[in-house]
């Protein structure tokens, strides 16, 4: 079943599935998009960026880089953990992937991850690796934006050891300033999370 094949969080996952797309997202100072009328989505508020190099192909299971990335991306923000209400997962449906990552999340936010709504956009597009950051920051900037964070689909089992609130529907985002993080990964280590706030 192509439909449900790639399967974050899911007991029975077993990898990731390849997708095809891209996404453009046009970056420019608040000065400028008002004097050329542009209408603003979301603003980018701050980013990490580390390396754990830890393996090739596998990431640091105690997800350490992936937490550092996470914490510098909140940090630059100048914004509380607290204030993060939803991550966009880079949840590519691996074992030990999405399991690390889990780990991150709980490690960078402590008791507030239990507060945070995650979503893996990548249950619904595949895994389109080089254009997965900016389509899943396009998913981030439509959640902020409509309020509303979109549901990680063909997750009828989820695995025990991801210890993080799965939106498995979608799910209301509060009114007011909100701010999400997405997370983008990839082979060898490399780790970079952006913060997003709401218009």
């Amino acid at each position: 079943d192509p439909q449900g094949a790639s399967r974050p969080y899911d007991i029975d996952r077993d990898g990731f599935v390849m997708g095809e797309g891209s996404g453009v997202l046009v970056l420019e100072s608040e000065e400028h998009a008002k004097a050329r009328g542009a209408k603003i989505h979301a603003y980018l508020v701050g980013n990490g960026m580390t390396s754990d190099a830890h393996h090739m192909a596998q990431p640091d299971p105690a997800g350490s880089g992936a937490a550092r990335a996470m914490l510098q991306a909140v940090q630059d923000a100048g914004i509380a953990l607290t204030d993060i209400a939803h991550i966009n997962a880079h949840a590519t449906s691996t074992p030990a992937g999405d399991v690390a990552e889990s780990v991150a999340i709980r490690s960078a936010f402590g008791d507030h991850a239990d507060s945070i709504i995650v979503t893996a956009t990548k249950s619904m597009t595949g895994h389109l690796l080089g254009g997965a950051g900016a389509i899943e920051s396009i998913a981030c900037v439509l959640a902020l934006a409509e309020r509303v964070v979109p549901a990680t689909i063909n997750v009828h089992n989820q695995d025990p050891a991801i210890t993080i609130d799965v939106a498995t529907t979608e799910r209301a985002l509060p009114s007011g300033d909100v701010y999400a993080l997405n997370n983008s990964f990839g082979f060898g280590g490399h780790d970079v999370a952006l913060v997003f706030r709401s218009v």
